[in-house]
This record gives structure tokens, sequence and C-alpha cells, in this order.
């Protein structure tokens, strides 16, 4: 699968910093595209609910043909007849619906009577007291439709930095292996010079045999640590590959990362800009809202509607066109009121309990949200004083490594110790060393945990760090 991502993803092969990863990470990582989308699809219902309000046209055409008898109670005759009917229709925030239609109708009998028209013109105006009133639903839902939109924001920011502290760990991880490969290198040509210089030593005796044999021990064992980090070093090329869905299989990481001054105090800490708790009290009044929103559909629903039309009936459509429209004598006026009430309601009642057991499980959280962020941050710098007091004593002990080594290749050479005891000084100071790395890689990741707790890990990386 990984040979697959290789091949077919962008390339990205140049040598290059943290923040170039942090780009990819930004463009194309999946999880972050998806709450990009999330994002982006909650901004489209605001659009909606706009255009929920936005004129409307309306055309209704109909045919009929009947062959029914005559009515008693209308005398309608069996005809044939068209219908078309023009609605203009403006509803407002406010919970009223202004509307004009035109109604054109043709009758033509099947009897001896003439084909005839009729034109009618009404306007309408409709006006909601109930759950609208107004606007308090439109309000209701546009404010939860926004809330709804800021949670994904924030959804989007944390994936963000999530995605982002991950990328970050895995560079100074990677940075590391750099130093430890560097580290490998030169402790192999070390060795490599130590086989040559014992084996110009030994002669028949079984202690210069032994010295020889045990100087090619190293030297593998030597190849061997080299070939483990280099083996690493893919692996966290192909975890890159995953999180930036590109090809980094040629990339370098910058190892000079790891020697950022990690032990200097943490500065700009404020807890109030943590994502998570932006995130967890957004989605509280998010779920207020909704609540709000919930109520008000139940309401009642009560309309007031008024109209005014005018029509002519008229053997010429002409005629019925010109004295059918609004103004004229033959008109009518209608005044009407409309009450729906929900009788039980249980869906609509579920749907409130479920935004009830959602808005406790998160004041549960808020409750113990800033104790549990101020003890972590305290956590953390108490971590933080004792991995660089760690780092100052394993670069002591480095120096004193390095003399320990040169002190006991010079016995070796006047024969005043034996070869083992030079190995095990030289494995020491590789031992030593390994610690300065990782208590540096330590520092690092602890301060990248710091400032993504902080709310501060993106203007980090790209304006405070060079790596």
């Amino acid at each position: 699968m990984y040979l697959f991502i290789f091949c077919s993803l962008f390339s990205f092969t140049a040598e290059a910093s943290l923040r170039a990863m942090l780009d990819l990470t930004l463009k194309r990582n999946l999880q972050v595209e998806q709450a990009r989308v999330n994002m982006l699809q909650r901004q489209q219902d605001q659009i909606i609910i706009d255009a929920n309000y936005s004129t409307k046209l309306q055309l209704e055409s109909s045919f009929l043909d009947s062959d029914f008898e005559r009515d008693p109670f209308s005398l309608v005759d069996a005809n044939t007849a068209w219908s078309h009917e023009l609605t203009l229709a403006k509803p407002f925030s406010w919970g009223g619906e202004l509307s004009l239609s035109n109604t054109h109708r043709s009758l033509s009998p099947k009897s001896s009577l003439p084909e005839s028209y009729l034109f009618e013109q009404r306007i309408s105006y409709v006006q909601d007291f109930g759950k609208n009133l107004f606007g308090n639903a439109f309000k209701a839902q546009v404010n939860a439709t926004q809330l709804e939109s800021e949670v994904a924001k924030l959804e989007l920011t944390r994936q963000e930095r999530d995605q982002i502290l991950t990328v970050a760990k895995l560079y100074i991880e990677a940075a590391g292996q750099v130093s430890l490969q560097k580290l490998e290198e030169e402790a192999l040509d070390r060795a490599k010079k130590r086989l040559s210089y014992v084996s110009k030593q030994v002669r028949d005796g079984l202690r210069e045999r032994v010295d020889g044999l045990r100087s090619q021990e190293n030297l593998l064992a030597r190849e061997s640590a080299l070939y483990q980090v280099q083996e690493r070093l893919w692996q966290l090329r192909e975890e890159a590959a995953l999180l930036t869905s590109s090809n980094v299989g040629n990339f370098k990481f910058n190892a000079n990362g790891l020697e950022e001054d990690w032990i200097k105090p943490w500065q700009g800490w404020h807890l109030k800009e943590n994502v998570d708790r932006q995130l967890l009290l957004k989605r509280l009044e998010t779920l207020r809202e909704r609540a709000r929103t919930r109520k008000v559909q139940d309401f009642a629903d009560v309309k007031l509607i008024t109209s005014y039309g005018t029509n002519n009936w008229e053997l010429r459509r002409s005629q019925a066109l010109s004295q059918g429209r609004l103004g004229q004598d033959t008109d009518q006026w209608s005044v009407a009121l409309q009450v729906s009430m929900p009788w039980g309601n249980d869906a609509a009642k579920a749907e409130a309990q479920k935004v009830a057991i959602e808005q406790q499980m998160l004041r549960r959280y808020q409750e113990n949200w800033s104790e549990v962020l101020i003890q972590t941050a305290r956590t953390l710098g108490e971590r933080h004083k004792i991995l660089a007091k760690n780092l100052e004593v394993t670069i002591e002990r480095v120096g004193l490594a390095k003399k320990a080594l040169e002190a006991y290749n010079s016995l070796y050479a006047k024969g005043r110790v034996n070869l083992e005891q030079v190995i095990t000084a030289e494995e020491q100071l590789i031992l030593d060393e390994k610690l300065v790395i990782s208590s540096r890689q330590s520092l690092a990741t602890l301060t990248l945990e710091a400032q993504a707790l902080a709310g501060r890990l993106v203007k980090f990386l790209y304006q405070d760090v060079d790596l």
C-alpha cells in the first residue's frame, strides 16, 4: 500500500523545513479536508435559510374534459376547460407573506353555449401570529445555524491542530533519527579504524586474535544499529506520506530543529485560547439555541389571512383580461383566521429529550474543564523542568564520556587496558549521546503539546521556531 502511495501521489523531494510539511498537511490531509467540507456545508445551510425567503414565481396549468351531467347546485354542464394560474409571492422573516395571483380560465361547454373566459387577480397577505410572531422561529433557526457553522469552524481548527501536532511530533522524531544516523555513522567510522588498527597489531597470541574478533563484532553491531535507524526513518516517511497525502520518500528531515532552545520558558500562555474549551462552550451554546428552536416549533400555528381580488367573466378574452384587473367593481374582500395546534407531539418531545441529554453531558465536562486544563498545564510545566534538567545532565555526561574514551584509547595504545574496556567506554559514549538526542526530542514534543494546549501551536510553529 505504501509503495502505491509513493508512486501515485504528489512528489515532494526537496529538502525543506517542517513548515513545508505543515503546508502540505493543511492543504491535503484527508481529515482536515473532511472538516473543511463540513464547515462549508454548514455555511451553505445559512444560504438555504435565506433562500427560503426569496421571491417565488409559481405557474400552474390544468386541463379538464368533463362529461358530468348538469349539477343541480351549480348548474355546470359537461365541458372542457383550461386553467392557468401565475403567482408571485414574497415571504418575509417577520412571519408575513405577500402574494399576487393571476388566474385565467377558458370554458368550452359541450352544449350549445358559447365559449367563455375568466380572468381574476388577487392580492393576499398572510401573517403568522403563532410560532413565527415577529420572526421568532426565523431568528431561532438563523441563530442555531450560525452557531452550528461556528462549531464546524472550530472543529476544523481542532482538526488542523491535531494533524499539525501529529506531523510536528513525527518531524521531531525523524529529526532525532537523522541525528542518531549521524551518530551511528561516526561510531561506525571509529569501529572501522579500530578494526584496522587492531588487525595490524594481531599476532599469534590468543589475546590478539580475540581483540580482532571483538573488533569485527563491534563493527557489525554498529552497522546493525545504523540499519535500524535507517529503517525507522523509512517508516516515518511512510507515515508522513499518509498524513500529507504526498510522496515524501526523498524528504530529508532537518536535524537542526533539535538544536532549538527548548529549555527557554514558555511565553504567551492563555488557556482561554484552548480550542477544545472553545468548542465545548460553543457546542453548549448551540444546544441551548437548538432547544429554544425546538420549543418555538411546538407553539400553535396561528395565521391571519387577508385578501382582495377582482374578476370578470366574458365571452371575449380581451374583455375578461381588461375588466378583471385589480380596482374593478367586481371585487371581493376576505379575512380568515387559521389555527393549528400540536396534539401529543411525541416526536418533538423525544427530540427535546435528546437535546437535554446532550446538554447534561456537556455541562458535566464544563464543570471540571477549567480545573483539568490548569492541572494539565501545571503537569506539563513540571515535566518540562525535569526534562530540562535531565538534558543538562546528559550533555555533561557526553563531555565526560568523550574524555574517558580518549583516555582509554591512549591507554590501549600503550597496552595498559584491554580492547573490551575501550569498546565499553565507546558504547557508554554512544548511549550518552543517544540520551541527549532523546532528551531534546522529549523536550520538543512536550513543548509542542503545551503550545497545542494553549491554542498557540500554529503560530508557534510558523513564527516562533525554525524547524
